[in-house]
């Protein structure tokens, strides 16, 4: 009885044998994004996104770059409005969508070259893996950099099948349009030569080096010359190759000094150095979730130079990326979860062959394993968590009530952007001094605050700054807008702070 639904299993993917692994990936990617968009408020960098792309339609790209500096997604935001007449953010979701879908399909492909019999495997992991799916409903730049480094690798491995200039030019092509959305892909050139090192005939290789290799070397040696020679100017090509910086790691390890017992002070360096690094595995392995288990599984009782020999064309890029975060969390002390997002990719063939080898191991075990995956994909785009209405209502009520002027001082950049001004840099407390002065030389007329539900108690600060409360939001979570004004400042109910409001376009 138990092989029963397991028999069905087998038969409904025999039916699936039309649709080939990758284009699975990329269709079931699409359904993920779609569901994952219906949901949720804007994320912070994706409202910075549909600023900048604002800007593109309204002043060109030279008022988009003071807005911000890497272009490409809000350039695409604004091409794809303008040519479907979405709203830019939901042009920013259909192209993330997509984005996403092709480094799906693309990786899965890729994939099934190296573990055919685990195809399909490496399909469901790729859809469920928490710490790579979690973000569908936000906009971010990682998914087209995803996207462009996938295809850069379905094209190296094309390539490699036949060496011809095009597709090396191509290729390289690719990486560099993944850096224009995250320039740590750079990274990725050094891992397509090492992979070539090793993978190439050896009466080729040196043909294959210089094909593959050439320019991105050019390009290197002229961007390291102009760092070191002080001309690359202060974007964030300079801010990256400054991470490199050994004065600023010792500078903070002297800094944390203090803090440790005296016999320990000596080691802050070695502390700092390890305890930092240690973010990464951690981080990994929570992101990875329970797909850890099939991941751990294909190692034991297998050859390691065999089956890393499989997957050598994804080791080398795991090693690769494994150096940008550990350049960056040696530098910030800090990894956000979806920087580890390639990690996770570059790790699921691996993981979907652990799971083709433990279903064949248990069979009886395979529709769970299944169902749970499938579960893990539903968790990743519907969360249990009420969506963040607070900022919608708050922009609402600043549409209303008021107009984006100097004269009103905000520290949510969510509730501007709902109430469609121009965005704020988020204020900190570093800017309270400033606010009371501004108060007590009359120059605000109506103070926005964003409240934490770990410090919801606003009374005393605005007793402290003489401030009346008359509208607030909240969040399930305790989480909330509090809208205030100078106290004896006009009648109870809210007054526009201008007849006129300078509106920055809809909000999409």
């Amino acid at each position: 009885m138990p092989e029963m639904p397991a028999a069905r299993l087998d038969g409904l993917i025999g039916k699936l044998g039309k649709l080939s692994p990758g284009w699975a990936a990329f269709f079931g990617s699409l359904l993920l994004s779609l569901i994952d968009s219906l949901q949720g408020t804007i994320n912070r960098d994706g409202m910075w996104y549909v600023e900048t792309a604002r800007a593109v339609m309204e002043g060109g790209y030279g008022a988009a770059y003071s807005v911000y500096e890497l272009m490409l997604f809000p350039v695409l935001m604004a091409v794809v409005s303008q040519l479907t007449g979405l709203g830019l953010e939901g042009s920013g979701q259909l192209l993330n969508g997509l984005f996403m879908a092709g480094a799906c399909g693309l990786l899965v492909t890729c994939a099934a070259r190296m573990f055919p019999e685990a195809a399909w495997h490496i399909c469901l992991v790729i859809l469920a893996l928490p710490g790579f799916n979690g973000y569908r409903d936000e906009l971010l730049r990682e998914y087209g950099c995803w996207f462009f480094v996938m295809l850069s690798f379905w094209l190296a491995l094309r390539w490699s099948d036949a060496p011809r200039w095009p597709l090396a030019l191509a290729l390289q092509l690719s990486l560099v349009v993944a850096a224009l959305f995250r320039p740590e892909a750079l990274v990725f050139f050094p891992a397509l030569i090492l992979w070539q090192i090793f993978e190439a005939p050896a009466g080729s290789r040196w043909r294959r080096l210089v094909m593959i290799s050439g320019l991105p070397l050019l390009g290197l040696a002229t961007l390291l010359a102009l760092y070191a020679s002080g001309n690359l100017g202060h974007g964030r090509l300079a801010h990256d190759f400054g991470r490199f910086s050994p004065e600023r790691f010792d500078a903070k390890a002297l800094a944390m000094a203090p803090a440790f017992l005296e016999y320990a002070r000596d080691q802050a360096r070695t502390i700092l150095f390890f305890g930092s690094l240690a973010i990464i595995p951690v981080k990994f392995i929570t992101k990875m979730g329970i797909f850890i288990v099939p991941l751990l599984y294909s190692f034991p009782g297998r050859s390691l130079r065999t089956l890393l020999g499989r997957n050598r064309f994804f080791a080398w890029a795991f090693l690769a990326h494994l150096s940008v975060l550990s350049v960056v969390v040696l530098d910030l002390q800090f990894l956000s979860g979806r920087y580890v997002g390639l990690l996770l990719a570059f790790a699921a063939p691996l993981t979907g062959y652990g799971l083709w080898l433990m279903m064949k191991r248990f069979p009886a075990w395979k529709v769970p394993m299944v169902v749970v995956a499938v579960l893990l994909m539903a968790t990743n785009v519907v969360s249990p968590r009420p969506a963040k209405q607070h900022f919608v209502e708050a922009g609402a009520w600043l549409a209303k009530n008021a107009s984006d002027t100097p004269r009103v001082y905000v520290e949510s950049s969510h509730a501007a952007y709902y109430a469609g001004w121009h965005l704020r840099l988020p204020l900190s407390v570093a800017n309270r001094a400033e606010l009371a002065s501004g108060l007590a030389q009359g120059k605000y007329d109506i103070v926005v605050f964003e409240v934490s539900h770990k410090k919801p108690d606003t009374q005393p600060r605005l007793e402290e700054l003489k401030l009346s409360r008359i509208a607030g939001f909240t969040h399930p979570n305790g989480d909330a807008v509090i809208i205030a004004r100078p106290a004896g400042g006009g009648q109870d109910k809210p007054a526009n702070t201008a007849t006129m409001r300078e509106k920055t376009g809809s909000i999409e």
